[in-house]
């Protein structure tokens, strides 16, 4: 019986629906933002205040929609291998996250106030990927190598801000995807 599944693990399903989720998401983000840029579509009629709010909302949703499927999907998994559904470990990691959610977006809230609006998704993945390595220690798999990918594309997309949202979508998505496939029937 493995007591490190807790219940924001990102094992099997949940990584995959979650990479499948963050997916969809980043792309619908990207066709906003390229239709807002182009003037080509009812978006770009939006005051510039309205389409952040907008964005900000959907984004917010986003966390909030994958933090419960996350935390459903696994309250299952952990009742099907008769662990209690909220122990002490797992209210510890859930604390753990929160209070890293919450940094997370006050750097980010701060890197858009100063108009380094580039600067955010490189920022996010950085901050994931330290998430990830910090929490290493508390979760089972391999969090830490994914949060070092995670850094490392960040990086990348510093360095090719064009190329940022293939970099935000493969990081979210795809490692998402492969992670939870790589422990999808990893039994311990």
């Amino acid at each position: 019986m493995n007591k490190k599944i807790h219940n924001l693990s990102l094992r099997g399903i949940t990584g995959i629906f979650l990479g499948v989720f963050s997916l969809i998401f980043i792309f619908g983000i990207h066709l906003l933002l390229s239709q807002y840029a182009s003037g080509s579509s009812g978006v770009s009629m939006l005051p510039i205040s309205f389409f952040e709010i907008l964005i900000f909302g959907i984004s917010f949703l986003y966390i909030l929609i994958s933090y419960f499927t996350i935390v459903l999907i696994n309250r299952r998994r952990r009742k099907k291998i008769y662990l209690s559904k909220w122990d002490f470990k797992a209210k510890k990691i859930r604390r753990f996250y929160l209070v890293l959610l919450l940094i997370g977006g006050i750097i980010l809230y701060f890197i858009m106030a100063k108009g380094q609006i580039k600067l955010v998704i490189p920022a996010s993945m950085i901050l994931y990927g330290m998430a990830g390595i910090l929490s290493n220690k508390r979760t089972f798999g391999a969090t830490a190598i994914l949060g070092f990918v995670f850094i490392i594309l960040g990086i990348l997309a510093i360095i090719f801000p064009n190329l940022a949202f293939y970099l935000w979508g493969f990081a979210f998505g795809v490692c998402h995807i492969v992670y939870g496939l790589i422990y999808f029937n990893y039994k311990r």
